[in-house]
């Protein structure tokens, strides 16, 4: 039987696998604390955890303050590509970094079959 960790790191090889324009992805909590990661090496998996906690604090206060609603999504684009922070569930954010070429509209697809599937092992 796999451990709950496990399953998640299958949850995110999963969304690699599908999508081969993702380059990482990273569960983390509300403090910005990694709960699974499936990134590249050169990558530091730490930095995603703060970077994302900060994103999630901004998109949070933004969305609550002028939106009067509780922040899903909020994405960051640069000519290397995309970081995409998704709320999973009410203390977990999925990260995912994706290539510049990437369709996003098949992204999102694959977003959030993964983020249901997350859900699913959180609770």
């Amino acid at each position: 039987m796999a451990t709950r960790t496990e399953r998640i790191n299958d949850v995110l090889r999963g969304i690699r696998t599908s999508s081969p324009e993702v380059l990482g992805a990273v569960l983390v909590n509300a403090d910005g604390f990694i709960v699974a990661s499936v990134v590249p090496n050169e990558i530091d998996d730490d930095l995603i955890g703060g970077m994302a906690a900060s994103l999630l604090g901004v998109g949070e206060r933004i969305a609550t303050s002028l939106m009067r609603a509780e922040m899903e999504q909020t994405y960051v684009r640069s000519s290397k590509g995309y970081i995409i922070v998704n709320a999973v569930g009410e203390d977990s954010a999925l990260v995912l970094l994706v290539t510049r070429d990437a369709k996003l509209g098949l992204i999102f697809l694959e977003l959030k079959h993964t983020v249901a599937e997350l859900e699913k092992q959180l609770s």
